[in-house]
């Protein structure tokens, strides 16, 4: 028998493995606030052994970051979570309110609203200075050791301008009517959040204790379309793949939402894998769409977080059907590829494992 840290490394060199290996995200809050006793309060360890997952833990990234140009205050005010970033060339406000379901922070106000709030932001993304940091690096290694053969363990290098700004800093659809209306100042203001971005994980590889690093995207073609990834996204993910494999390090890719059109482009960029692969129809991608259209990448998911809802048979059903019209797991880590829904008792989870354990092996 393989170790789950081997067979989860096997799948993404897409080697031969002894089974299909096996993960869900069931660790966050969102999910296991609503867990009943003893799942509730189990340790994340625990609770992967519980489940005998072929695990995919994440660490801090060793860097650490300032910026003398900015000063960046983030309080609490009537509810919402108010950040300001006080520049030389003015302030900009990002205000996010708490969502119950999701136990996260979304944005409500975005900071960037007009193009007069660009030379305030070129002194956050130009004025970032980042260093590696011993300390999270050897947390790092710490976190390796707790995992052990567990599984893999990864840090996250951020995200690539656009998606940052369509997500974070701008909104949708102010994106694209600035790139529109105000080309050279929105070329100006990506060329500075990609160079930083390229700081930062400069900082990260000087002594990286994780053997991958992730591009934090959640692409998808419903935010941006395949000429928009190709001209803004793909050189950006590029460099940073050509950094991280410098280094002897692999390149993961968090692309969580409707990829199908994008994955011949996704296929030539320096990377191995993409975690959170989504089945339809939340997203539009199958384990063989992955076979034909980006065979060089490992996939992280697989199925989609809905399906997880219906009856075990059902579910069981689903995921040998898209082995099978795959003709392969070569290559293939099962997730729920979104965060496992509430709904989804671990009893089930463990059910479902051990079938596919049993189809598998």
């Amino acid at each position: 028998m393989m170790t789950r840290k081997e067979r989860f490394e096997r799948a993404l060199r897409h080697e031969d493995v002894d089974r299909l290996p096996f993960w869900v995200k069931v660790f966050g809050a969102s999910y296991r606030q609503l867990q009943p006793s003893p799942w509730r309060e189990m340790g994340e360890l625990e609770l992967v052994d519980y489940l005998d997952l072929d695990h995919c833990g994440g660490g801090p990234a060793p860097v650490a970051t300032g910026n003398p140009r900015v000063l960046t205050r983030t309080e609490r005010r009537n509810g919402h979570q108010v950040t300001t970033h006080v520049t030389p060339d003015g302030t900009l406000t990002a205000i996010d309110g708490f969502d119950e379901g999701s136990f996260s922070w979304h944005p409500v106000e975005f900071p960037i609203k007009s193009v007069e709030d660009i030379p305030a932001a070129l002194h956050v993304f130009g004025g970032r200075e980042h260093s590696h940091s011993p300390e999270l690096a050897e947390k790092g290694r710490e976190r390796i050791r707790q995992i052990g053969d567990r599984g893999i363990v990864h840090c996250g290098l951020g995200i690539s301008p656009l998606m940052d700004l369509i997500q974070h800093w701008i909104g949708p659809e102010n994106t694209y009517f600035l790139l529109a209306d105000h080309p050279a100042e929105m070329e100006e203001l990506i060329g500075a959040m990609h160079e930083d971005r390229l700081r930062y994980l400069r900082a990260l590889l000087v002594d990286c204790p994780y053997d991958w690093i992730v591009s934090v995207e959640n692409t998808s073609t419903t935010l941006l379309s395949p000429a928009v990834f190709e001209r803004w996204c793909w050189r950006h993910l590029r460099d940073y793949g050509e950094l991280i494999r410098a280094a002897g390090k692999h390149h993961e890719l968090h692309q969580c939402g409707k990829l199908h059109d994008l994955l011949p482009m996704i296929d030539r960029l320096p990377a191995e894998s993409i975690e959170a692969y989504t089945a339809p129809t939340l997203g539009d991608t199958t384990i063989a769409d992955r076979n034909e259209r980006a065979p060089s990448m490992a996939i992280i998911g697989g199925t989609q977080a809905p399906t997880w809802l219906r009856p075990v048979d059902e579910i069981c059903a689903i995921i040998e059907r898209d082995l099978r019209e795959a003709g392969s797991m070569r290559g293939v880590i099962l997730t729920s590829a979104g965060v496992m829904p509430p709904g989804c008792p671990i009893e089930k989870i463990k059910e479902i494992r051990e079938r596919m354990y049993a189809v598998t092996g």
